[in-house]
């Protein structure tokens, strides 16, 4: 059985990035991110460009909820952000300095709802099955892999390289942000409905950020993560419109984080170029063309922003519904050239 490591008494670092480290003391609690990473990244543009996220995805779940039919589509969600903190914020340093480790100084962070880990349970499951034997007693015991969260890489399946190199003993394993690709789905028994779901979830996703949000999702982080407690006893199925998902992984939903290098958009063609290149250059979240799922991504993303383009473009649906096919049909033209390349 494992041990938990959280402790009231000292911040536990649960992340790290370019532009920073995260930090927690609880595993249902707040989380801190530090600009303590590279001098390139922002905060001050992650905390802003969370929020307008934040904003433009409950707002359309509220206006889903108000149609007389509403979608069954799951809605993957955004955490909340609490707080922008600057190195003068002294009233809130001198109250949580004394719970990091000795050496940092006060920096520019941002206090946020954090995203829970997966239970014991999944940890073991993805420690037996892809861990290197002579590591897995480590890694169950090790404190850092309790933060685990799931990278779910629909679009793109693991080469031999990949293979080879997460059972090398030289290389580290790790929990954090674990990356699951589209076969490793398969081999743990994920269904097809379900990675369709997945795939349906990036896809109004990105409609969101794109016609609600006018932002590129550049760099954002998509991760599979348990539900939030208050939600933990909710709805049992994919009808319910409480976003829950249980398959082998447990009971969880689709989250996502990571907004510092967004960017917004216009709303025309040269926003709509903007967008695509972003999808290509992020990490290989979503289906690609001419996959097994990418029809469930590219429905729900077009059926996405017809609803976004009813609700808040009223004089202009026609326009920014077809500015949401031009995306598509972008995406599919790279992949046919992809493919036949």
């Amino acid at each position: 059985m494992t041990i938990s490591h959280y402790s009231e008494d000292h911040y536990q670092r649960i992340g790290a990035g370019f532009c920073g480290t995260v930090w927690t003391r609880s595993p249902t609690g707040s989380a801190i991110k530090r600009e303590d990473g590279g001098p390139s990244r922002s905060l001050a543009n992650d905390f802003t460009m969370h929020n307008q996220a934040y904003e433009a995805f409950l707002s359309f779940s509220d206006a889903k909820r108000n149609m007389r039919n509403p979608p069954t589509q799951l809605q993957a969600r955004i955490p909340q952000c609490h707080k922008y903190i600057t190195p003068q914020d002294q009233s809130w340093w001198d109250t949580n300095f004394r719970w990091f480790p000795d050496g940092y100084t006060a920096c520019n962070a941002i206090l946020s709802e954090r995203i829970p880990p997966f239970p014991e349970h999944t940890r073991r499951l993805l420690v037996d099955r892809y861990c290197p034997p002579e590591l897995r007693q480590d890694i169950h015991r090790s404190a850092s892999n309790e933060a685990c969260l799931i990278r779910p890489y629909i679009g793109r399946q693991r080469t031999c390289s990949t293979a080879r190199n997460g059972r090398s003993r030289f290389r580290g394993f790790s929990l954090r942000n674990f990356p699951l690709h589209i076969d490793q789905m398969m081999e743990l028994g994920i269904s097809i409905e379900d990675v369709d779901c997945y795939a349906g979830m990036m896809g109004e996703a990105l409609s969101t950020f794109h016609w609600v949000a006018r932002m590129d999702a550049n760099d954002v982080e998509i991760v599979l993560a348990p539900i939030s407690p208050a939600e933990r006893n909710r709805a049992p199925d994919h009808s319910s419109t409480s976003n829950i998902i249980r398959n082998v992984l447990g009971t969880h939903t689709m989250w996502i984080l990571d907004f510092d290098l967004c960017h917004s958009i216009s709303m025309d063609r040269q926003g709509v170029q903007q967008a695509v290149e972003a999808f290509f250059k992020n990490d290989p979240f979503c289906p690609r063309p001419h996959t097994a799922h990418w029809p469930a991504f590219r429905n729900q993303y077009l059926s996405a922003a017809g609803r976004i383009a009813r609700i808040y473009h009223k004089d202009e649906v026609g326009a920014i519904y077809n500015l949401a096919r031009q995306f598509v049909t972008l995406i599919e033209a790279r992949g046919e050239c992809s493919c036949s390349s």
